[in-house]
């Protein structure tokens, strides 16, 4: 009996487990096919309107929520009684990110699929890029002066020093990995800002002379706050 009661009491000070904690972070969207609107979610105590667009990274907006950020198609949803239907679009969010890119691409059912980056000032600093490799193939790249291979659903950051103070004109050159061999697919030059974080995604082409399509975008942080000197 006694251990029953020591066990009873060990479990009432254990934590209440099923509640997220709650997170702050800035989210950037970005759609891979469509339009993505007409969708809310909960944010501090407000409902937010959620907007992805397929032109370019949405403007930086303040989040404070659960981890799992969670997408509905009505403002009405959230004061229903619990518990909620479920949730249009839901992702988890990355912890201790001061920055997260929500990636919006079509699902079954006509619904939104939703991943989650750590884009955070200490994953990619200004003047560096990251790749993401949505194709089907291996991709081989040459981006200045950096030289690098990106396996099939993969990213990574790319990064050089003459990247980070000058203007620049970047030699580009990718090939696919087919059999073995490489293919060159697309060579051209790319203006380069140091003030930039660039964000380049590769896709499988419509047509054969064209395997491979590329979209670019960029994102700036914002300058650190000045610190005034206290007398």
């Amino acid at each position: 009996m006694k251990s029953i009661l020591f066990l009873i009491a060990g479990l009432a000070v254990l934590p209440v487990s099923g509640k997220e904690p709650t997170i702050k972070t800035e989210i950037v969207t970005v759609a891979l096919d469509d339009l993505v609107t007409g969708l809310y979610f909960h944010n501090g105590k407000d409902i937010s309107i959620f907007q992805a667009n397929p032109t370019g990274l949405g403007e930086p907006l303040k989040y404070e929520g659960p981890r799992r950020f969670a997408l509905r198609k009505s403002e009405a949803e959230f004061s229903q009684t619990p518990p909620l239907p479920a949730p249009f679009a839901s992702v988890m969010l990355p912890q201790d990110a001061n920055r997260v890119l929500v990636i919006c691409s079509k699902a079954a059912n006509d619904k939104v699929r939703l991943v989650a980056y750590d884009i955070g000032s200490s994953k990619i600093k200004e003047g560096d890029y990251r790749v993401f490799n949505f194709s089907r193939t291996p991709v081989s790249a040459i981006l200045g002066e950096a030289k690098f291979a990106i396996k099939s659903g993969s990213d990574r950051v790319v990064s050089h020093h003459s990247w980070k103070d000058e203007v620049l004109e970047l030699d580009v050159d990718l090939a696919i990995i087919r059999d073995g061999k490489a293919k060159r697919v697309y060579s051209s030059q790319w203006g380069h800002r140091p003030g930039r974080r660039n964000f380049i995604f590769l896709f499988d082409g419509a047509q054969e002379f064209s395997p491979l399509r590329i979209c670019r975008f960029f994102d700036v942080m914002p300058a650190p706050a000045a610190v005034t000197a206290q007398r």
